[in-house]
């Protein structure tokens, strides 16, 4: 049985992204063999040669460096606003009413018309934590909120006929039931805190970030250099998925 479970873990954390990856990479391979363009459709090659260039350069790695430290800021900001806030509107009900509209038209509002605003009130280093906050922290509120509306009620109604103290009400009933839901929402937002994060930097030109650099490389059209911080992009949301995950199976061990 044990085996099997190990199996099925290797199949679907592995095998099938790595799968992915190569039917991506296969997917460009034909796409530049067939353009037969090197300036519009590079080879894996040169990207991954423009990756490796990257990977050499000090500068480069301050560059994305404090690209993650703005995405770190945004997220945390946003997830310790929307865990207070939504266990806040758990006891009180009229502050989840109020909120309500206000995280809808968050969430509705285009991620473009956020940016810009945020680049006429904001200075240029500014802009992507605003932008970031924005995005997150509705996806992260409403994950909160559905987490805390899955707990158990038989045993909030336990708590309430032993008089269990609020403190060990939220610690010991809310948090373990809600942590698991709350972790599987911040994998997506971390990825999505990523990409708003360099589209804010792209377009308030930010400066030592991997969005200006975006930003240079599309304008002079070096398009394997671009898709080489792309590349560096998507290795650090790789990377905070990772991270978010193994902090839940941390968590999920030690319960």
């Amino acid at each position: 049985m044990k085996k099997r479970t190990l199996a099925k873990t290797v199949i679907s954390n592995v095998l099938y992204p790595v799968a992915a990856l190569a039917a991506v990479i296969a997917v460009w391979a034909i796409v530049a063999a067939a353009e037969d363009m090197p300036l519009l459709f590079p080879s894996l090659g040169e990207i991954f040669r423009s990756f490796g260039e990257l990977l050499g350069d000090g500068r480069s790695w301050l560059v994305a460096a404090s690209t993650l430290g703005r995405v770190l800021a945004a997220f945390a900001l946003s997830t310790a606003f929307a865990i207070v806030l939504s266990a806040a509107g758990a006891f009180f009900t009229p502050l989840h009413r109020f909120l309500r509209p206000v995280v809808t038209v968050l969430q509705s509002t285009p991620t473009m018309a956020v940016i810009y605003l945020a680049i006429a009130w904001l200075t240029n280093a500014e802009v992507p934590l605003l932008v970031g906050f924005l995005i997150c922290f509705p996806l992260m509120y409403n994950t909160c909120r559905t987490a805390i509306d899955g707990v158990d009620g038989e045993l909030l109604e336990m708590a309430k006929v032993y008089k269990m103290r609020p403190v060990d009400r939220l610690t010991g009933i809310y948090i373990p039931a809600a942590f698991p839901i709350v972790a599987d929402g911040a994998r997506s937002a971390v990825s999505l805190c990523v990409k708003v994060i360099i589209a804010a930097e792209v377009l308030a030109q930010t400066k030592q970030s991997i969005g200006l650099e975006m930003n240079k490389l599309g304008s002079l059209f070096e398009v394997a250099d671009l898709m080489g911080w792309t590349v560096v992009a998507i290795v650090l949301s790789f990377l905070l998925e990772g991270l978010v995950a193994l902090i839940k199976k941390l968590w999920e061990v030690r319960r």
